[in-house]
């Protein structure tokens, strides 16, 4: 199940601009939140955090205004462009809370790198 989820969020889904949060309803679910950069002279999405919510578009809202490490990059994204940069993915999930570590588990080793709910890490 979380392998079928994990594929889903990192292979299926397409990434969403930051900007459009508006569209995403109020559901619970699971959120990736990434940001396109450049590596090797390629354009490449980071991933950057994945979190949960009972209501994934409050929750977004809510990271332009909060204090965790995602929360002050998320910010400073968009004093320095409008956020621009920045983008989204997310899955419908009931069991949302109970399942987050699940899937940052199942993703960073998709990933093969690091990834947290709590802070900033790059993949």
């Amino acid at each position: 199940m979380a392998d079928r989820v994990c594929n889903k969020l990192i292979y299926e889904m397409p990434w969403e601009k930051y900007t459009n949060v508006s569209e995403i309803p109020h559901q619970k679910g699971i959120y990736v939140i990434g940001v396109n950069c450049t590596m090797s002279g390629q354009k490449a999405i980071k991933y950057l955090y994945l979190g949960q919510s009972r209501d994934v578009h409050a929750r977004l809202k809510q990271h332009k205004y909060g204090d965790q490490e995602i929360d002050k990059f998320v910010k400073l994204k968009f004093r320095r462009n409008g956020g621009k940069d920045l983008c989204v993915k997310w899955i419908k999930e009931p069991k949302h809370k109970e399942k987050e570590t699940v899937y940052i588990k199942c993703v960073e080793n998709k990933l093969v790198c690091e990834l947290r709910s709590y802070s900033v890490i790059s993949c």
